[in-house]
């Protein structure tokens, strides 16, 4: 195939003011598009006009500024991914050698499909129902419940289930209450220790202090995972800049606090998206390693935060579901907007919405927390076999979720794709929050292969012996997790989450300013230009003392009336003919 290289459209940077370390992500960028010929033949080649046409361009364009909108989350900012390491880490094994089952691998050449995640297949969102149901039953190849996998590497243990060490539950009776009890086994291992807490508190606090060094009049929030405690281990913290002059929207500011904070050796690997529907800051600080995201101008998810924790307090199993649900998005890398995954809010409001509507937990049959298992299993059930994507919307609206159908939905008309998640922003009630994740095929089937592999396991190890069950995971081939190694302890309670913290700081300032400005507007009157009119006040005064006057009269003499009347009754009995003269 022959190609005119001289003809070719050549690449262009986009340099940011004062500092070429940092990238731009211009999503929008013309000389992104590079045409290339399908033909060998020269001479059909000379007649096809390998240039964009003007329409072509503008459709392109229209395209990824719909693609870039959709990405963001407003309530948890663009990605929540965590770090993870590829490879088993080593945990030391507290248990006796003589109850572990010790299970090496045949060679190091074998392949291990939960490792390298090739158990999950993706396809494509245009494929038919019936490809649904193929995918359910091949999820099935799981069924059989994984072994903890271990081998002595320098006097420690090899095993892709660190959560179970030390922590075996194969002999409880019911296979559900094991799970149950594996389950907060590993929301345990996951949650943050004391340094972890701190080293965010840390980080937070130097980049607010350089940001108001910076702008006086401006002050940094967090919102999304940390400021919910929903976040997983090397998650990254969504932060937004407000100031009072509500002026740091624009593209002259983003690069202005990239440099200062590049200039400040607290930013590292720096990344402006200036071209997006929200335009972020994306970083790393160089000493904790935290993958940082700021937007600006912004409250939705400030006041998202806040709602979220207000649920957490008041629906028992919410946190633990949640932790569990992200980890098993992630690890098939389902949790991303930008490819048409389940964003951090979304995943909440369902888990929210299953709990508050689950029929046994309403009529108070079971508990949420003694039955994390059972619950798990049926949230894959729902949302994976049973749930109408085509036809219903989950409503959060007043903190109530409930159903609701789509076509009593107006703001959600027209429906370009029938086959979607809706949800009903709890504080908007025309606002989709999972508008975004277009790739819901993906997920359902994931969320039934998985239905279909716990309950063939649970089935299987109900018949299997407690010798035969020990070293074994019933989650760990459904959160495939492959962090680094941890210490089993969850520490939220020895540290304040500073994120928290000011979250809570921020909302009860703005009450209290807004009963102020409240009880302002109710004392001063304004006259037609807006200034306060004293005269009016006066008189109206004036007029309140007068009336004062006369209830105060009126009751007086309804008091002397009082006294007339007892005094004629006493002296008419008192009478020898019960007539009194009037006088």
């Amino acid at each position: 195939m022959s190609t005119n290289n001289e003809n070719q459209p050549s690449r262009t940077n986009t340099p940011s003011p004062g500092s070429e370390a940092l990238r731009v992500n211009e999503i929008d960028n013309e000389n992104d598009f590079v045409p290339l010929s399908d033909s060998d033949d020269e001479e059909n080649s000379s007649a096809i006009n390998l240039q964009p046409t003007a329409s072509e361009i503008e459709l392109e364009k229209k395209e990824d500024a719909i693609e870039e909108a959709e990405a963001y989350d407003d309530y948890d900012g663009h990605f929540d991914n965590p770090t993870e390491s590829a490879t088993p880490v080593p945990v030391p094994i507290l248990a006796s050698e003589e109850n572990a089952t010790v299970a090496a691998e045949e060679n190091n050449d074998s392949s291990n499909e939960l490792a390298e995640n090739n158990d999950f297949i993706a396809f494509s969102s245009s494929e038919s129902e019936k490809d649904d149901n193929d995918d359910e039953t091949a999820g099935k190849k799981e069924e059989v419940p994984e072994k903890n996998e271990k081998e002595k590497v320098d006097g420690s243990i090899m095993t892709d289930f660190p959560w179970i060490v030390n922590h075996d539950h194969s002999r409880q009776k019911e296979v559900a209450d094991w799970l149950t009890l594996e389950i907060k086994d590993f929301v345990s291992y996951i949650s943050p220790s004391k340094n972890e807490i701190e080293s965010r508190n840390v980080t937070i606090r130097k980049i607010r202090e350089s940001v108001k060094e910076l702008w006086p009049d401006a002050d940094l929030h967090v919102f999304g995972s940390y400021a919910t405690d929903l976040y997983l281990p090397g998650s990254d913290i969504d932060c937004v800049i407000n100031s009072k002059s509500g002026d740091k929207d624009n593209r002259n500011a983003l690069y202005q606090l990239a440099n200062h904070l590049s200039n400040a050796g607290l930013a590292i690997d720096v990344e402006v998206i200036s071209k997006a529907r929200v335009p972020i800051i994306k970083f790393i600080e160089p000493e904790s390693k935290i993958h940082i995201d700021i937007s600006f101008e912004r409250t939705n998810g400030v006041d998202a935060a806040k709602l979220i924790r207000s649920w957490l307090d008041s629906t028992p199993g919410l946190r633990e579901l949640v932790l569990i649900v992200k980890q098993f998005l992630h690890a098939r890398k389902l949790n991303n907007v930008h490819t048409g995954g389940l964003g951090g809010f979304s995943i909440i409001c369902l888990v929210f919405s299953f709990l508050h509507t689950h029929p046994r937990i309403i009529t108070n049959e079971i508990l949420a927390k003694d039955n994390l298992g059972v619950l798990l299993i049926d949230f894959f059930e729902l949302y994976g076999k049973n749930f109408g994507y085509d036809d219903v919307a989950i409503s959060m609206l007043g903190g109530n979720p409930h159903y609701l159908p789509k076509r009593s939905w107006k703001a959600l008309h027209p429906i370009r794709n029938p086959f979607s998640l809706a949800i009903q922003d709890p504080g908007d009630g025309d606002n989709n929050i999972s508008r975004g994740s277009f790739n819901i095929r993906d997920i359902k089937k994931a969320f039934a292969g998985t239905f279909d592999m716990l309950t063939n396991q649970c089935f299987e190890l109900h018949e299997v012996s407690y010798e035969g069950r020990y070293g074994m995971s019933i989650l760990g081939s459904v959160i495939k997790y492959r962090g680094k190694q941890r210490n089993f302890k969850d520490e939220r309670k020895l540290v304040v989450n500073k994120a928290i913290a000011e979250n809570e700081e921020f909302h009860n300032k703005r009450s209290r300013s807004e009963m102020e400005d409240s009880h302002d507007t109710t004392l001063v009157g304004s006259n037609s230009g807006g200034e306060p009119d004293k005269k009016k006040q006066k008189r109206k005064k004036g007029q309140n003392t007068k009336e004062e006057g006369r209830k105060r009269l009126s009751r007086k003499e309804k008091k002397e009336k009082r006294k007339a009347k007892h005094a004629k009754k006493k002296a008419v009995v008192d009478s020898d003919d019960g007539y009194v003269p009037q006088v």
